[in-house]
């Protein structure tokens, strides 16, 4: 199927020759760019190169690269595959405990990935060679720290935070304020205020995502040696909680949870907890199993169910979990040119509210934006220049939180093009007319701002407008100013001309001719004339009947066999509006 697709891939490409045989030039659609980028790189996301090294040329939409762009840009694609197979081992690496064994290593793994995916956004070739292989250096600098430092006794470290985090060092231990980097082991807390984040990585492999107006306490954790297993104990004492197990952490754990007054025993890779003091607590679980423990009542959460415990009451039956909401586009990724954005979504049965969360991580491990929506949509205002995430749940009666939907990316670029003015018709910006009024249609880009001669005219939401235009005489301007969401302008001005009868009949004749006659001394009638563009010049004598049309300038010229006793008829026809203008006829004598 791959290959087929491939085919018609490569089929859909014009190749044109350019320069000398060896070097050939590649026209892209532009409908075809993330497609023919995956081709060439292995990478759709890598367009920009190729837009970057490309000509663009707008009459076809299409991109062109000539012979020294495509050496450049397979160049780049054999560092990229080496990247993109160095950045999974990377993966594995943070797995295996690197956020911990080799934090500054990992720091600086973590810039220059950033650093080579700007790069690419920004189509800058010059400098990937470069950030790219300094990042495989790196990485393979970090499997060797891992090997060597895994026998460090260290359980967790803050590896983000937003806003006010502190720590608490053992039991007895007094709050103090928390930094990026420190290192947590048993018996340490970590509290976070108001609108504030932060997020334990334990060196299993464990990611545990602390919510604001939260207090987490590590009651147990170490790692045997021998089996390899690993031995937690984790306590949510106020707020919530979201924990992520790799799927090796989730086979050698043994995860205890406490929230409120319900005990867990952890068999799952994913789940989200919330507790008020020991009052109520609320556990959803999204993979394996949890089985949990309340006033000697025991339950087992299955995938994609939660309960809700309450102080001095049995837990309830598993609840199935809400599906997830779908935004209504199908791709994950989405381009803007606006700061604002009507985020909308399917309404999922059952649901009480939403909520949205969006972040410029894809990992949703800091700067988390969260907010509540009570319908399937939301308008999200104030959107930067870059990548951002999004991701919904739907919350059911009980305040369960419910299954995630795809991550989906939002990228707002920078919009440098011009809106277009399409006007239906008009090839060139004058027109003559017979009619009084003209009707004009066009289409430019969707919600932009459109003026008519200095006023404010309507957009329909598909960038069609329409025009309703007096025609006066001797002429008529329209201008059109068309502004769209980035400020880009776009002017056009259109020239209505009226057409007049007196200039249509001045026609040069062979014959004499009054007002009512033509009076003929040779074998033809012979007439010529300048008019306007687009007029259709019909006459008839007799059994004779014969049409002409103008040329671009208007000139026209028609000849008759000449026949006394008859009556020639001159029709003038515009045919842009499809409609006569004015008939004349004389006796032939």
């Amino acid at each position: 199927m791959q290959k087929y697709l491939a085919a018609i891939l490569l089929l859909s490409i014009v190749v044109v020759s350019f320069g000398t045989a060896q070097q050939r030039e590649l026209r892209i659609p532009a409908g075809s760019l993330y497609a023919t980028t995956a081709q060439i790189t292995g990478d759709s996301l890598c367009w920009p190169l190729l837009v970057a090294l490309a000509q663009r040329d707008a009459e076809t939409n299409s991109f062109k690269l000539d012979g020294r762009a495509q050496i450049q840009i397979n160049e780049f694609a054999q560092l990229h595959k080496k990247v993109k197979r160095a950045r999974l081992d990377l993966s594995k690496h943070i797995k295996s405990g690197a956020k911990v064994f080799a934090t500054e290593e990992l720091d600086s793994a973590m810039v220059y990935t950033k650093l080579y995916d700007a790069e690419i956004t920004k189509g800058n070739l010059s400098d990937i060679r470069l950030i790219g292989e300094n990042l495989l250096k790196i990485i393979s600098t970090i499997e060797k720290l891992i090997t060597t430092r895994r026998t460090e006794m260290i359980d967790a470290k803050l590896a983000q935070k937003t806003n006010i985090v502190d720590k608490r060092k053992g039991l007895l231990g007094s709050w103090q304020s928390a930094y990026v980097g420190d290192l947590f082991a048993a018996y340490d807390g970590v509290r976070t205020g108001e609108a504030s984040l932060a997020q334990l990585f334990f060196t299993d492999g464990v990611d545990v995502t602390i919510d604001p107006n939260t207090t987490v306490v590590i009651r147990e954790s170490y790692k045997d040696r021998l089996d390899q297993t690993v031995k937690r104990d984790l306590a949510l004492v106020n707020g919530s909680i979201l924990t992520k197990l790799s799927a090796k952490a989730k086979e050698i754990n043994k995860f205890a949870f406490r929230a409120g007054t319900s005990e867990s025993m952890i068999k799952s890779g994913k789940f989200w907890a919330s507790t008020v003091l020991d009052k109520k607590a609320k556990l959803s679980n999204y993979d394996g199993t949890i089985d949990l423990r309340a006033s000697n009542v025991k339950i087992t959460l299955e995938q994609n169910q939660g309960t809700i415990v309450e102080k001095g009451k049995p837990p309830l039956p598993p609840i199935n979990l809400l599906t997830a909401p779908q935004l209504v586009w199908e791709r994950l990724d989405s381009v803007i040119y606006s700061d604002r954005f009507l985020l909308q979504w399917n309404s999922v049965k059952k649901a009480e509210s939403y909520r949205v969360e969006v972040c410029p991580s894809i990992n949703f491990d800091h700067d988390i934006k969260r907010i509540s929506a009570r319908s399937p949509s939301l308008e999200l205002t104030g959107i930067p220049i870059a990548s951002m995430y999004i991701r919904i749940q739907a919350i059911d009666m009980h305040g369960l939180r419910g299954m995630d939907s795809p991550v989906y990316r939002l990228i707002r670029v920078k919009d440098t093009q011009p809106p277009p003015i399409q006007i239906q018709g008009w090839d060139i910006d004058r027109k003559y007319t017979s009619r009084e009024e003209l009707t004009i249609q066009g289409k430019t880009k969707a919600e932009a701002l459109m003026t008519v001669d200095g006023k404010t005219h309507p957009v329909n939401t598909d960038g069609s407008f329409l025009l309703r235009v007096p025609v006066n005489k001797p002429e008529t301007q329209v201008k059109i100013i068309v502004t769209d969401q980035s400020g880009n302008q776009s002017t056009r001005t259109l020239s209505i001309i009226p057409m007049d009868i007196e200039k249509l009949f001045r026609i040069q004749w062979n014959e004499q001719i009054d007002e009512r006659s033509i009076y003929t001394k040779g074998e033809t009638i012979e007439a010529h004339g300048n008019a306007y563009p687009g007029v259709k010049i019909t006459a008839t004598l007799a059994d004779q009947r014969v049409s002409v049309q103008t040329n671009s300038q208007g000139d026209w010229a028609i000849s008759l066999k000449a026949l006394k006793g008859g009556s020639l008829q001159l029709t003038f026809e515009s045919l842009e509006d499809g409609k006569t203008i004015v008939t004349r006829t004389w006796k032939v004598e």
